[in-house]
């Protein structure tokens, strides 16, 4: 389990591959979501045709793939469709609605059915995971991390961590019992 931030889709699918059944929210952004129009789950895709259909029916094909850093998109759309659409304000500012795809995206699909049969379980994290790295950078006075990169990030939290679990201990036992523990 993991929160939206860490939602990246050839990361899903490097777990399903090792036996891992990830559960992470998927993350609501675009100009569609900003403006308070539909968003890409109002969408159903159909993994036989390979196609998407709207709201109203419509049926939004492929158009155009993609190759971005290794990283391959697809856009479906269906001008046609759109132009004649009575619900096409509350879809899109532009002549037609697009929708971007990861190649991969039966994967995410899965994901987002496993959270909705388990809505809970995101609540679970957040209590039991979320609260504890919460107080530590709440009592320790550490906003955002300050260093950038995995390897450099791991490195200031053990030190946090470090800090916080001396604090606590000397709180619990003392300076003296932290010592005296410290020597044997």
């Amino acid at each position: 389990m993991a929160d939206t931030g860490y939602h990246k889709g050839e990361d899903i699918a490097a777990c399903e591959a090792a036996g891992i059944t990830p559960y992470i929210p998927r993350p609501h952004r675009g100009s569609a979501i900003a403006n308070g129009r539909f968003p890409k789950e109002r969408f159903r895709y159909d993994p036989q045709a390979d196609a998407y259909h709207c709201s109203d029916g419509q049926v939004l094909d492929i158009r155009y793939r993609s190759v971005t850093r290794g990283h391959v998109s697809i856009q479906y759309f269906n001008p046609s469709a759109c132009s004649g659409c009575e619900l096409k304000a509350r879809c899109t500012a532009g002549r037609w609605r697009r929708i971007n795809c990861w190649e991969n995206e039966a994967i995410i699909e899965r994901m987002a059915e496993r959270l909705g049969r388990r809505p809970d379980i995101l609540v679970i994290r957040k209590s039991t995971v979320e609260h504890p790295f919460g107080t530590i950078k709440q009592s320790m006075n550490q906003g955002a991390f300050l260093m950038r990169g995995l390897e450099k990030v791991r490195a200031e939290f053990s030190l946090t961590a470090l800090a916080c679990n001396l604090r606590r201990a000397i709180t619990i036992i003392g300076v003296p019992g932290l010592i005296g523990a410290v020597k044997t």
